[in-house]
């Protein structure tokens, strides 16, 4: 702002005033006589006007002048060496010497009182402000140096004395950090010495003589270097060799420190050096030396003011640095200022200029660049308009005509991606043709004539699909190539734009080496690219995104995953609002996509919409990218709404793919891809909505899109697969066989373009398969036809270029049409689909990635479909074998890390120590934060999470591959794989395990016992429609504030499937209006219901009859059947009862595995730990816990008994700590089930939650063995401990079966809350049956028999329910699970 003031300062002074004063000055003084005492007055008015027009305009010579003129009023005579003084020859004046003087001393006068002093000191005052913060550097002597202006500037209007005494002192500081300072010294001494006292004037013009001649030898020396350091240059333009340049900008620092400021050779050296220092910049990367040249290139700018001839040199050479920085910051600003530096530099010369030329090739250039940023088509016109005056200013054959060949030709290109006409790209490659003819091959325009030629012709293969223009592009750029040989700096780029077109040519071909080859090359240039090189993102990004295309040829995860990892660190050099940016996260956003695509981690899909909407604001309209960036934002939406059902998702996708539509008209090369997306989306709205004009518009919008793709393009085959589905979906709401046919015939194509290994190829032999299949069902009899079909889906399950999550879909859709179809391939379909479920939930996701996956599954429903299709083969065994290993995959795997190795010991210590050592960094690595908040501030948190997941999916790799050599060792065949039914049946030795499954075709109970066979038991009276019922009754029932009218509203009659509406009817006995029913009538209904449809068949089968003794019996689960309070099933009346705990005492699994353990014995003493809570901010008081605690200190035996939560405090971590090391635990709190995040369902402590997660996650220091020997029995008397997930019923995560899991052998838990005062009730009875025969003073001392825990809780809720009054609610949730 000051030297914004000081030139305004500056600008209102007329120099032709100047010149007249010193004109007539010089004049007067030839005629004045020497001993005329006006003669030395005029003298020395004559030496402030030098000095002044030295001020404004430069000019040594001026201040010579102004000493000598100096010296000689004191009488002295100073002829400097090396300075020229030669006398101006006048023409003849008439006028009087007096008149003379007197009236240049009126216009020197008005000269100097022309500027605004106000102006002049708000100048002064900034530049005295600026001083006091800024340590010494360039920008403070420059400063100082305009502060010594201003002051003499302002003593020249004031007269003031003072200010030319600031200037002075001023100005000697600054010698002391700039030697060439030295010269403005003696220009401001020589102003100080016009004041009274001769002595100490004469002294003042003794200094300035002395400071001048040092300045005058010092310029001497500094021309030497000056052309030293331009011979330096020269050389370094032949040998490019960093130690050529780096001596030229040597020498070019010496002669700027020693050339004089205001030298007339001052803003040439600075201009030089700036000059050098951007060459040395495009030599390393090096961000420093940029901005020093652009530092420099403003100081040289200012010494060339607008009169001077060389000022359009320094507004070219400033403009071309700062350009060179917008590239790397992507800062708007410095672009426009770019433009506003080649307009004034064009406007500097006209046409006729021999430089015009080049100034409207850099303005058009730089507007350009503001087009492909902004996106206003006025820029684009300009541009092109720009280019064309350009080329017409050099019509014959010249290099310069090359070179505006080139320029327009680019712009041209721009014009043909924007508007698609393919007019531009043509005239493009006529245009460069032409350059390449006229440039001399060692030109720098040549070589980039020879790459923008290749970029054309590949970007007209893209649209036009002939392979020989992709072969003459990388010919082309092979040439290019070979032009920079390593380690020049213009190698990186050569190679990433020949990787680009090999890269190209494998997708057309498929041939794997070109892509190899891509990969290689993207590989040498990043090493061309070193950390800190401001191009190194976009070398990262590249070999990212050919790494990409590897994986969707080979299928191999680590391609995926390094190159997510690559694009992770592109985008950290290009944070906001670096010119890169869009493209990063736009390339992230993509390979996320992919990666969930083919693992179905919904982390990665969120944060690609995160990315992807980031990248969609930085393509505001009109930008030439956003119809890509609208076009991305939508496909991730569209399968968000696929995942969660959220319909706005889809919504927003249409409405942004019909904006990226409308930016893409016909002619556009990407209007297909377009019309294929919306047509996507509107299918999705189809399948929801059934609305048949989305039918008939997803149909139009694909065949439109089919018919703009050449047979020959690399994408014809997904948009004629797309084409397929869509008409097939169209058959199957209308049935027009032509339909049929065409979408067969389609599919065939696409099955016949997608050979191995295109990644898509598994989904393509799906789709064919279920048309074939479909075919079948409307031409009975044509066997062949249907063998066909699961030909073709057993192709696809086994194909090993699909990813797991793909093959799952692919052999469950194989397996569930075969069981409609009855074909015999059937139950191996659905063995081949359960084999593929631990790929899927792997071992190297943390414990909520895996959770969230198996979320993700649930709409597979293929425990029961299994189950059901070995049912009706009457393989029963097998039915059992398929739903253990189909259920509870979550427990399954994470079991796997806690196997017992003492087998495996005995047989290959080595192997084991390997497992075991694998096994705890994969079950620690579990439980890592996987969390992806994004912001500036994480990009380094990302990376790490990145690099650690890679290194956990090699964990994972390592311990599949050691798995496998165990399997290899005698006895180990069966090692980790899901149990055969021999070995299941070892769970049922103390009593039947009953498993419960269902499907939309029948409800059955599997009933396996210890000697024979598994027993298949129909409930042909269960549909899954009334099962899913009463599972909602129940939970309804659950909440105290149940009301039957609210639940029965939504389920009017005829609402529902007839199966639920006829249960409606019945339970309302056919009133209307509001019914008056209790809760306990509709717990009587509910259990009596479950008595007769699933309990009795059951225990008719299994020849049950009533016992004062019963025996156990384990109910085992499996959907919504988990939901049940089967335990408490019965006939309730007043006449009697006849129910569950009449015939057996009921248990609960999750899984037959968790029943294989023994029970465990202690290692050490005995030991019970109870915790309570019974005050707990933020929830209701639990008094009772109090009276809880007091029951169980009167029934077990004090020296085994730790109470936390009662004087101790009752922490997390002190109550995990106890837990490991307690045989029975007891808690006493508040529990909370986590509905949405069932891994964060929880005990409230004293200091906060009990996760879940954390139970789950075990001690470091203890291994499976010691920790199970440790644990057996955990009671939960808390809220909500065994109510199940409503969208994973069949995984079990909840509170109970976490403690199984961990280790306890057996758990006493709550299916919804339980009032206050029960739980002391069921506390004391409890363990008054458990403890009743305990003697700890015996030797050994006599322990509880932790096994008949399910006799305890039967004995204690048998108590319970004699309370007189007592309702279903009280009592109904206390189950046992486990042995």
């Amino acid at each position: 702002m000051a030297h914004g003031f000081l030139i305004e300062c500056k600008a209102t002074g007329n120099i032709s005033d100047l010149e007249t004063a010193i004109f007539l000055l010089q004049s007067a003084a030839r005629k004045f006589s020497d001993t005329d005492p006006r003669l030395k007055e005029c003298q020395n008015c004559l030496a402030t006007a030098l000095l002044t027009q030295f001020r404004f305009v430069g000019g040594t010579d001026n201040v010579y002048k102004a000493l000598a003129l100096r010296a000689r009023t004191v009488g002295l005579v100073i002829v400097l060496s090396g300075s020229s003084l030669t006398e101006t020859v006048f023409d003849s004046v008439d006028d009087s010497p007096n008149d003379m003087m007197i009236s240049a001393l009126d216009i020197l006068r008005g000269f100097h009182q022309a500027v605004d002093l106000a102006t002049l000191e708000n100048a002064i005052t900034l530049y005295q402000e600026a001083l006091s913060l800024q340590a010494p550097s360039h920008q403070k002597w420059i400063c100082s140096m305009e502060l010594t202006e201003a002051l003499l500037m302002q003593f020249h209007c004031t007269g003031d004395m003072a200010q030319v005494d600031e200037a002075v002192t001023c100005m000697r500081q600054c010698t002391l950090m700039q030697q060439n300072l030295t010269f403005r010294l003696g220009t401001a001494l020589l102003e100080q010495a016009q004041i009274e006292d001769r002595n100490r004037r004469r002294q003042y013009i003794l200094e300035a003589a002395e400071v001048l001649q040092k300045a005058s030898m010092s310029d001497q020396r500094a021309i030497q270097f000056m052309r030293t350091g331009q011979d330096l240059s020269q050389v370094f333009q032949q040998t490019k060799n960093t130690r050529d340049i780096d001596a030229a900008i040597g020498n070019l620092r010496q002669a700027t420190l020693l050339l004089s400021s205001g030298h007339a050779l001052q803003g040439s050296l600075l201009g030089e050096l700036a000059q050098m220092l951007h060459n040395r910049y495009d030599e390393t990367g090096n961000l420093n030396n940029l901005a020093e040249a652009i530092g420099i290139g403003r100081v040289a700018l200012i010494l060339h003011p607008a009169s001077h001839p060389e000022r359009s040199t320094s507004l070219n050479n400033l403009a071309n640095a700062i350009i060179a920085q917008y590239h790397q910051k992507g800062d708007i600003n410095d672009l426009e200022e770019v433009i506003e530096l080649h307009r004034e530099a064009l406007a500097l010369h006209s046409t006729s200029h021999p430089d015009c030329q080049l100034y409207l090739h850099n303005l058009a250039t730089s507007i350009q660049f503001r087009y492909e940023r902004k996106g206003d088509f006025k820029d684009l016109e300009e541009a092109v308009k720009l280019h064309r005056e350009a080329l017409a200013l050099v019509p014959g054959p010249c290099p310069a005509r090359g070179g505006s060949l080139n320029g327009l030709a680019g712009v041209l290109q721009t014009q043909y991606k924007q508007r698609g006409d393919f007019k531009d790209l043509e005239e493009a490659i006529e245009l460069l043709r032409e350059a390449l003819t006229l440039l001399p091959v060692h030109q720098l325009d040549y070589r980039s004539s020879l790459n923008n030629l290749g970029f054309a012709v590949q970007t007209r293969y893209e649209q036009k699909g002939d392979i020989t223009d992709l072969e003459e592009a990388i010919t082309l750029m092979r040439e290019v190539l070979a032009f920079w040989p390593a380690p020049n700096p213009n190698r990186g780029r050569s190679l990433n734009n020949l990787a680009s077109a090999v890269a190209l040519r494998y997708e057309k071909t498929s041939d794997f080496k070109d892509l190899q080859e891509a990969i290689q090359l993207y590989r040498e240039a990043l090493t061309l690219r070193p950390t800190g090189h401001p191009n190194r993102g976009g070398a990262l990004r590249n070999l990212a995104t050919a790494i990409h295309s590897r994986y969707e040829q080979k299928g191999n995860l680590k391609d995926l995953n390094e190159a997510i990892e690559l694009h992770r660190g592109a985008l950290a050099l290009h944070p906001a609002p670096h010119l890169s940016r869009g493209d990063s996260l736009r390339s992230l956003a993509s390979t996320l996509h992919t990666r969930f695509e083919q693992t179905g981690n919904f982390q990665d899909l969120e944060e690609a919409i995160e990315l992807s909407r980031e990248a969609l604001v930085l393509r505001p309209t009109p930008h030439l990218e956003r119809a890509m960036a609208l076009n991305n934002l939508a496909n991730l939406l569209k399968d968000q709404y696929k995942q969660t059902g959220i319909f706005t998702d889809l919504e927003e996708a249409i409405t942004l793919h019909r904006e990226a539509l409308s930016l893409r008209p016909i002619s556009h090369p990407d209007r297909s891809a377009s019309l294929n997306n919306l047509a996507l989306a509107v299918k999705n709205r189809y399948l929801k909505k059934g609305d048949f004009n989305d039918l008939e518009e997803m149909v139009e919008l694909h065949r439109e899109s089919l018919a703009l793709v050449p047979t020959s393009s690399p994408v014809h085959g997904d948009a004629l697969s797309n084409f397929a589905v869509a008409v097939r979906i169209r058959y199957e709401e209308k049935g027009d066989l032509k339909d049929l046919e065409e979408a067969i015939r389609s599919h065939k194509t696409v099955v016949s373009i997608w050979l191995p290994p295109h990644p898509d190829r598994g989904d393509a032999l799906t789709d064919l398969a279920y048309l074939l299949a479909q075919n079948y069902m409307g031409t009975e009899g044509i066997a062949d036809v249907n063998d066909d079909a699961f030909s073709l889906y057993q192709e696809a399950s086994t194909y090993m270029f699909s990813s797991p999550l793909k093959r799952l879909h692919h052999t469950h859709t194989w397996a569930q049409q075969a069981a409609k179809h009855g074909h015999c391939s059937a139950l191996p379909a659905y063995h081949a689909t359960v084999d593929l479920l631990p790929q899927i939930a792997a071992l190297h996701l943390d414990v909520v990635s895996r959770q969230k996956m198996l979320t993700t599954l649930q709409g597979v429903k293929l425990a029961g479909g299994a189950a059901a299709c070995a049912i009706k083969q009457a393989e029963f065994n097998v039915a059992v074998e398929m739903l253990e290993a189909s259920r509870s995959i979550f427990w399954t795997q994470a079991l796997h890390l806690r196997t017992p190795l003492h087998h495996l010991e005995a047989a290959d210590p080595q192997l084991a120590l390997k497992l075991r050592q694998l096994a705890q960094q994969l079950e620690l690595a579990s439980f890592r934060d996987t969390s992806r908040t994004r912001g500036p501030d994480n990009q380094e948190k990302l990376i790490a999470v990145e690099a650690e997941g890679a290194r956990c999916r090699q964990l994972n790799e390592d311990w599949e591959a050691t798995v496998d050599q165990v399997r290899g060792l005698p006895g180990f065949k069966e090692f980790m794989r899901p149990k055969a039914i021999a070995t299941l049946q070892q769970a049922a030795k103390s009593g039947p395990i009953v498993i419960l499954t269902g499907t939309p075709e029948n409800c059955s109970a599997l009933v396996m016992t210890l000697s024979a066979d598994v027993q298949h038991v129909p409930l042909p009276d269960l549909s899954l429609s009334q099962m899913y019922f009463y599972a909602e009754l129940t939970q309804a029932l659950s909440y105290p504030g149940f009301n039957i009218n609210k639940f029965l509203r939504p389920r009017a009659v005829g609402q529902d499937a007839p199966e639920q509406s006829e249960l409606v009817a019945r339970l309302v006995a056919e009133r209307e209006g509001e019914v008056n029913m209790s809760t306990d009538a509709v717990f009587r209904f509910l259990l009596g219901d479950l008595w007769k449809l699933i309990v009795k068949p059951v225990f008719k089968a299994l020849k049950l009859g009533k016992s004062a003794h019963p025996s156990r019996l384990w109910w085992c689960p499996t959907g919504s059947f988990s939901f049940l309070p089967i335990h408490a099933a019965g006939i309730y009346s007043e006449d009697g009862t006849d129910c569950v705990s009449d015939y057996v005492i009921s248990s609960y699994t999750p899984t037959i595995t968790t029943l294989l353990d023994p029970p465990s014995h202690p290692a050490g003493p005995f030991k019970m730990t109870t915790v309570i809570q019974p005050y707990t901010e933020g929830y209701s008081s639990l008094p009772g816990c109090l009276d809880e605690l007091k029951n169980i200190i009167d029934r077990v035996p004090g020296p085994w008994l730790t109470a936390l939560g009662d004087k101790s405090q009752a922490t997390v971590q002190t109550v995990l700590r106890h837990l490991r090391g307690s045989s029975i635990v007891h808690f006493a709190c508040h529990g909370v089930q986590d509905l949405t995040h069932p891994l964060d369902s929880s005990l409230i402590l004293s200091d906060g939650r009990l996760k879940v997660s954390e139970i789950m996650h075990g001690p470091e220091t203890k291994t499976a063995e010691e920790i199970k020997r440790a644990m057996s029995l955990a009671f939960l008397s808390a809220c909500e401990t065994a109510k199940g997930d409503n969208i994973t019923p069949d995984e079990s995560i909840h509170l109970a079966a976490t403690l199984l899991f961990v280790g306890f052998r057996s758990v006493v838990a709550t299916m919804w809350t339980i009032q206050d005062e029960d739980g002391p009730k069921v506390a004391d009875k409890f363990y008054e049956q458990l403890f009743k025969k305990c003697d700890p003073n015996a030797n050994p001392p006599v322990l509880p028999d932790l096994t008949e825990s399910a006799e305890a809780l039967h004995y204690a809720v048998a108590e319970l329910r004699k309370t007189p009054g007592i309702s279903f609610r009280r009592w109904v949730p206390f189950v046992h699970y486990g042995l």
